[in-house]
């Protein structure tokens, strides 16, 4: 390999290959393996149980799941997401637990709440008033318990391993189950004189809404639509701002650090990464005093990722070290893998070899326990670069066949640029490598294969080569080019 190829395909990595920023969808408690407490619960008999208690017991306990209401969307978003951890092709098994799930333990509101939602699509306002003064207690209860349910549905969707495009699809089934409660919290607000549920329900739909927008720039952006996608990261970011004030009113600093994550999430893709940085560590400080070592280290796993993304390994590491920590301690795997990425890669930017090599491989055996979709292929392309640079070329081509293979794989996790790009660069690397292994016709085969997947499209290509989402470094170069 030349000496520009290795500098290039090692730039890329370091820059790009890391876990990518949260955008604090997923705020959940780690997943615990079942305990005997466990045996004493019974499911209901039905269609499906069977292959409920089987598949479902594999990474929590049944505890989990009878303690939970969801609407049948949510429940589909949910078992597939858990089923695809397991094994791929379990659509048929998806498919029988879902309908069982939604069958036993779906979204239930009281009559007394349907009554008045039923009153107020009549438009019958004052029935609905005098409903609600009856029955203001336990109305005010099962309002709570849907702010809950809401979190909880909300923290699924985050945890979805899919393309944006196929995200959308989940936001909308998410809003279509809670968002035609908000004219009864309204409602249930004004004639109780308690402005908070209100405003918090506001402020958890105006969350949902910039966290649906910041979803779509994320995919109009894949599309090369650039404009189009900064219209939609500001306004993600003016929505979030909205909620903040309303998360203050309540006092739900747990959802303003959310907030703050993802306006930082997109003012960085926006290229503002000054204000993504000022309202990430604004986040930190919110989770310190807090005391919340879950948020804790997702902050600490965004600012190492920002670090590593702008060509600060130093900064970089210590985040990632401190993520890395913070995360063990909490039981949060598939942070904790991705914090062992970042430390890895940071470690490869130094030109630490062995040190890189040790996290790489602790970070691959943690993805693959906690079943973690996202960054196993990120971590196999890292272990390519490391043991390219280390002269173990043999080992380096199974890594980045291994990479190459993931991806081809798991076509629905990332977007088409990071695709293409992994592609075009792994072609590469293995075209250099058999080239020194002395294999002449394996060397040309790769070449050529990275060759024809450059010129199928050259002008995406060349925005693909350029692209600021995959290294923040490039945001003034791609503005002159693609922009201007």
């Amino acid at each position: 390999m030349s000496k520009r190829i290795l500098v290039s395909v090692s730039t890329m990595g370091i820059a790009f290959l890391t876990y990518g920023l949260v955008t604090a969808l997923a705020v959940s408690s780690p997943l615990q393996m079942p305990e005997n407490s466990d045996l004493n619960i019974r499911l209901p008999d039905g269609e499906g149980k069977d292959n409920t208690e089987a598949n479902c017991t594999i990474c929590h306990d049944l505890e989990r799941i009878v303690n939970q209401r969801k609407s049948p969307e949510a429940w589909q978003a949910t078992v597939s997401d858990m089923l695809g951890r397991i094994a791929a092709g379990m659509d048929e098994e998806t498919d029988l637990i879902s309908k069982y799930l939604a069958t036993h333990f779906g979204v239930v509101t009281s009559s007394t709440l349907s009554q008045i939602a039923s009153l107020l699509k009549q438009s019958d306002r004052l029935a609905a008033e005098s409903l609600i003064r009856e029955s203001a207690e336990p109305l005010g209860e099962e309002l709570n318990k849907i702010l809950a349910d809401m979190d909880r549905g909300f923290d699924e969707l985050g945890r979805q391993k899919a393309r944006y495009d196929v995200l959308l699809e989940k936001f909308t089934q998410f809003e279509a189950t809670w968002m035609p409660s908000e004219e009864v919290f309204q409602l249930f607000s004004r004639v109780t004189e308690q402005p908070g549920y209100s405003q918090h329900f506001q402020a958890k739909r105006l969350r949902i809404e910039g966290a649906k927008h910041t979803t779509t720039a994320d995919f109009l952006w894949d599309r090369q639509e650039y404009e189009e996608a900064l219209q939609e990261y500001s306004e993600a970011i003016r929505k979030l701002r909205f909620a903040i004030p309303l998360a203050e009113a309540v006092s739900n600093q747990k959802l303003v650090a959310a907030c703050l994550t993802n306006i930082g999430y997109a003012a960085i893709y926006s290229g503002n990464a000054a204000e993504g940085l000022t309202t990430y560590s604004q986040a930190l400080k919110i989770a310190e005093e807090r005391e919340d070592d879950l948020f804790r280290g997702m902050y600490l796993l965004n600012l190492g990722t920002f670090h590593l993304y702008t060509l600060q390994p130093e900064e970089a590491l210590q985040y990632a070290l401190s993520s890395a920590e913070m995360n063990r301690k909490t039981g949060r795997r598939t942070w904790e893998s991705n914090a062992l990425l970042n430390v890895g890669v940071a470690y490869l930017a130094l030109g630490k070899r062995e040190e890189s090599h040790s996290y790489l491989d602790k970070a691959l055996l943690k993805a693959q326990e906690a079943k973690d979709r996202r960054s196993e292929g990120r971590i196999l392309f890292n272990l390519a670069l490391v043991t390219t640079q280390s002269d173990r070329l043999e080992e380096a081509a199974s890594f980045t066949e291994r990479a190459l293979e993931w991806y081809s794989q798991y076509p629905e996790v990332y977007n088409q640029a990071e695709h293409t790009m992994i592609h075009y660069h792994g072609l590469h690397l293995l075209s250099s490598l058999h080239g020194k292994l002395r294999n002449s016709e394996k060397a040309a085969d790769y070449r050529v294969q990275a060759q024809e997947l450059a010129s199928k499209d050259p002008l995406k290509f060349a925005t693909y080569l350029a692209d600021p989402h995959l290294n923040f470094a490039k945001w003034d170069e791609f503005k002159k080019k693609f922009m201007d």
